[in-house]
């Protein structure tokens, strides 16, 4: 149970339909209520989004800044032109592509979406959730439902309501706890109101799989960057550091750069010739510490760049679909065991290769 007060909960089967939890849901939503269900990503918390009422308590159960919009959650991709407006062309390629389902759209607000007062700037975030009792649930407010995750602003996200009733200081009107749902990523968000489409947040849904159903680039607000070898203690970390060295201003809050290696020790230092050979050309890489080259941070990279080809090959076998460039197309030779000077050789060999990476880099981003 919730820790101040009980808030009543329904089981239910997730993503099923039962008319005794629809019924009720429906009733705690026209009285201005807030629940808590289990979605096709995460759980959620939702209300009326014609409610002004109810929208301040879920930010008050949250503890969310007003300054972070929901999210409507729409019963079908018909509904979408009752609550966006100047639509491109592309998205009706992207609504059979990936509705219902875990892509959240952020369009021109409706004059309807305006008028609640849940736009951020003129837009809004959709959804249709590939859940069957939560479009049950919508059909039956006869409303979309503005909703966040169900969980306290700044915390993980919940995948049952035992989480949920965990992570949030009190009780929503109504919980339905249909259990543990698979851990999973939550939606990818696509503004779709520029000239090209912008990832806003990565998720479920691949940059890559969206850019092939579009037949269009898709661009990012922000990056990450991975570069990649064997310990992580030589080249991989100055690749890093002298890529965070050059990068321009105006990119610095929008690329994080990272690295590890197919071969690493954990938490290993950068040798002693690498940080001379980095300190030389005006960066510190003294605080780096090793990174095995894991699946978690192959995914959410999106840009791979390998020193050697058994490098992009080890990579790949981890991810198959995520692509990786070579640093140089004949590689960059290892300097392990070799004097100062054949660190300070490689050096120059990733320094002549990186305006490369920034034209990669500019590439993607929006």
């Amino acid at each position: 149970m919730f820790g101040r007060k009980k808030g009543l909960i329904i089981k239910v089967e997730s993503g099923q339909p039962g008319s005794f939890a629809v019924e009720r849901a429906a009733s705690v939503l026209k009285e201005e209520g807030v629940i808590a269900f289990p979605t096709d990503t995460v759980y959620g918390l939702g209300c009326r989004a014609d409610s002004a009422k109810a929208v301040r308590a879920i930010f008050k159960l949250k503890g969310r800044d007003f300054k972070n919009p929901l999210i409507l959650f729409i019963g079908s991709a018909g509904e979408i032109q009752r609550y966006s407006k100047e639509l491109p062309a592309y998205a009706e390629k992207l609504l059979r592509a990936f509705w219902p389902g875990p892509l959240t759209l952020v369009v021109r607000a409706s004059d309807r979406v305006v008028n609640w007062k849940l736009d951020k700037g003129g837009t809004i975030g959709l959804r249709v959730p590939d859940n069957a009792l939560l479009q049950e649930i919508i059909n039956s407010a006869g409303l979309p439902l503005a909703t966040t995750s169900a969980n306290r602003s700044g915390a993980e996200e919940s995948f049952s309501a035992q989480e949920v009733m965990g992570s949030l200081p009190g009780p929503a009107d109504l919980m339905l706890d249909g259990g543990q749902i698979t851990r999973s990523c939550p939606s990818t968000v696509l503004d779709i109101t520029g000239d090209h489409p912008v990832i806003l947040r990565k998720g479920a849904v691949p940059s890559e799989r969206i850019q092939r159903e579009l037949g269009l680039p898709v661009k990012l607000s922000r990056m990450q960057v991975l570069f990649v070898c064997t310990g992580n203690t030589c080249r991989s970390p100055m690749a890093e550091g002298y890529l965070r060295h050059i990068l321009p201003g105006k990119w610095r809050e929008r690329v994080a750069v990272s690295s590890c290696g197919t071969g690493a020790m954990p938490g290993m230092p950068a040798m002693g010739n690498s940080q001379q050979a980095s300190s030389r050309n005006g960066f510190d890489i003294s605080r780096h510490r090793s990174s095995s080259c894991t699946q978690g941070l192959v995914r959410q990279a999106d840009l791979i760049i390998a020193m050697e080809e058994k490098h992009r090959r080890d990579v790949k076998k981890l991810v198959p679909e995520n692509e990786v460039k070579l640093l140089s197309p004949d590689g960059v030779p290892d300097p392990i065991g070799g004097t100062p000077e054949d660190y300070l050789r490689t050096m120059d060999l990733i320094k002549a290769e990186m305006p490369d990476v920034l034209e990669l880099i500019k590439e993607k981003l929006d």
